[in-house]
C-alpha cells in the first residue's frame, strides 16, 4: 500500500509535546493547534496550509465536512491563553460537485483558490474553486467553479498547489491528459481571469507532456521564477541512463501572443545508488537555487528511501544546472520525505516525512508516524555540506499527530505550521506549530 491508499481512521485535544534537538541544542515545544473529529468540522487534512491577515491559517481536509467528502476550513488564533478557532468556510458535496481539496493557496482580496476531485460535467477529471470571504464577518464564503476539466487535451485530475502569478493568472499541473492515445501524460495550465465580473475564466494549455523520455505525469503544481519563467516536475520520464526517474522541468513565456511557451529539461534524475529519483517538490530559494525532494533513489545507506536536492542555476546562458544530493533519508529513522520542505532564516530547510522517525505506533501507517526535521548548511554554497537534526517525531493517537503529507509553511517569528492527515485525540489528523 503506497502512502496515497491509507485508509481514513476516525477520530480530536490541545497538548504540549516535548522536542529533542541535535546534541546541545534546549528543549523546544511543539503545540496542537487543533484536533480534527472526523466529523463537521473535517479530518485528513493533506494541503499545506495558507497564512493570511492577523495569523490566521486556511487549509483543506480531504474528509469530513457535512457530506464527509472534505471542507475548506480556517484556523484563528486566540487571545492570550485561549484556544485557537476552528471554522469550516465550505462543505464538498462530493459526487459530481466534487470533494477531496488538493490544495489552497490565498489570491488578491484573502480569495482562496484550490483544486478537488470530481467537476460539475458529470465527470470526475478534477476542477479549479475558488472561495471569496463574505462582505461581513457574519456572512458565508461564496464557492465557485473557475474550470472543471472536462478529460482528454485539456489535462485531467490537476494535483499540486496552484500559484498566482500577474494579473491573478493560476498556474497549475494535471496528473494525466494531454494528448496521447494512452490517456495522456499531463499538462501544465493557465487560468486568466475574466476582464469583466461574471465572465468566464479562460483555460489555455501551456505545455503537454508527450512521452517518458520528455517527463511524464508531473505530480507536483509550479513555482514561479524570474520572468514568469514556471518551474516543475515530473515523476517520470527523463533523458538521463535510468530513463524514467523523473525530471525537473523550466517553461519559458512567449515573446509574443502568437508563440508558444518553450519547455526545457532542467534536469533528469539518475537514481539509486548515485542520485534520487521520483521528485515530489521544488522551492526557490537565494540566487535562483532550487531545494526539493524526492521520493526514492538516494546515496549509500538507503537506496529507496528518497532525497533531499539542490539544483543550482547556470553561471552562463546554456550552461547546465548543478544538482546535489544534500541528504539521504534512511530506513529506520526518518524515510520518505514527500511532501518538499520551505526555506527558513538563514537558508535553514524545513520539512516533513510522512514515514519514519523513532515515533512507532500501531495507528500510523506500517507502525510508523513520521516527523519534522531541519537541513542546516554548514558549508560554502548549495551543495555544501548539511546537518539534519530531527526537530518532532510523532507519537501517533491519542496524544500527538501522525504521518504529515504537506509541507510545513514559515510564518511571524519563524513559527512553523503543519497538518498531519491522522493521529489527534480522534485519529482524524491534527494542525501543529512548533517554533524551531
Amino acid at each position: 500500500m503506497t502512502h496515497r491508499q491509507r485508509a481514513l481512521a476516525t477520530g480530536g485535544t490541545l497538548f504540549l509535546a516535548p522536542l529533542i534537538f541535535a546534541s546541545g541544542a534546549a528543549a523546544q515545544t511543539l503545540t496542537t493547534l487543533y484536533n480534527f473529529t472526523g466529523g463537521n468540522d473535517g479530518g485528513d487534512p493533506r494541503a499545506a496550509l495558507a497564512i493570511g491577515t492577523g495569523g490566521v491559517l486556511y487549509g483543506a481536509a480531504c474528509a469530513g465536512g457535512t457530506s464527509n467528502n472534505g471542507a475548506v476550513f480556517s484556523l484563528t488564533p486566540p487571545a492570550p491563553g485561549g484556544s485557537w478557532t476552528e471554522t469550516v468556510l465550505y462543505s464538498f458535496p462530493g459526487g459530481s460537485e466534487g470533494g477531496c481539496p488538493y490544495s489552497v493557496v490565498m489570491g488578491s482580496g484573502g480569495v482562496l483558490y484550490g483544486t478537488f476531485n470530481g467537476g460539475t460535467t458529470g465527470g470526475y477529471y478534477g476542477a479549479v474553486f475558488s472561495l471569496t470571504p463574505p462582505a461581513s464577518p457574519e456572512g458565508t464564503w461564496t464557492e465557485t467553479v473557475p474550470y472543471t476539466f472536462p478529460g482528454g487535451s485539456d489535462g485531467q485530475t490537476p494535483v499540486g498547489s496552484l500559484a498566482i502569478g500577474d494579473g491573478g493568472v493560476l498556474y497549475g499541473t494535471t496528473r494525466f491528459g494531454g494528448i496521447s492515445a494512452d490517456g495522456g501524460y499531463g499538462v501544465v495550465f493557465s487560468l486568466t481571469p475574466p476582464s469583466s465580473p461574471g465572465g468566464l475564466w479562460i483555460e489555455t494549455v501551456l505545455h503537454t507532456f508527450d512521452n517518458d523520455r520528455s517527463g511524464a505525469y508531473p505530480t507536483m503544481g509550479v513555482v514561479i521564477g524570474k520572468g514568469g519563467v514556471l518551474y516543475g516536475a515530473t515523476q517520470y520520464g527523463g533523458t538521463g541512463d535510468c530513463g524514467t526517474c523523473g525530471i525537473v522541468f523550466s517553461l519559458t513565456p512567449p515573446k509574443s501572443s502568437s508563440d508558444a511557451w518553450v519547455q526545457r529539461i532542467v534536469y533528469s534524475f539518475k537514481g539509486a545508488p548515485t542520485d534520487g529519483s521520483l521528485p515530489t517538490s521544488l522551492a526557490i530559494g537565494s540566487g535562483g537555487v532550487f531545494y526539493g525532494t524526492t521520493e526514492s533513489g538516494g546515496i549509500g545507506r538507503c537506496e529507496g528511501c528518497g532525497t533531499v536536492f539542490s539544483l543550482t542555476p547556470p553561471a552562463a546562458p546554456g550552461d547546465a544546472w548543478t544538482e546535489a544530493v544534500l541528504y539521504t533519508f534512511s530506513n529506520n529513522s526518518n524515510a520518505n520525505s514527500y511532501p518538499g520542505v520551505a526555506i527558513g532564516r538563514g537558508g535553514v530547510l524545513y520539512g516533513i516525512a510522512y514515514e519514519g522517525g523513532t515515533g512507532t505506533n500501531a495507528a500510523c501507517v506500517f507502525g510508523s508516524c513520521g516527523m519534522v526535521f531541519s537541513l542546516t548548511p554548514t558549508g560554502s554554497g548549495a551543495s555544501g555540506s548539511w546537518t539534519e537534526a530531527a526537530l518532532h517525531n510523532f507519537g501517533g493517537p491519542p496524544t500527538d499527530g501522525a504521518n504529515p503529507d504537506a509541507s510545513v509553511v514559515i510564518g511571524g517569528n519563524g513559527v512553523l505550521y503543519g497538518t498531519t492527515t491522522t493521529g489527534g485525540a480522534s485519529n482524524a489528523g491534527t494542525v501543529f506549530a512548533l517554533k524551531p
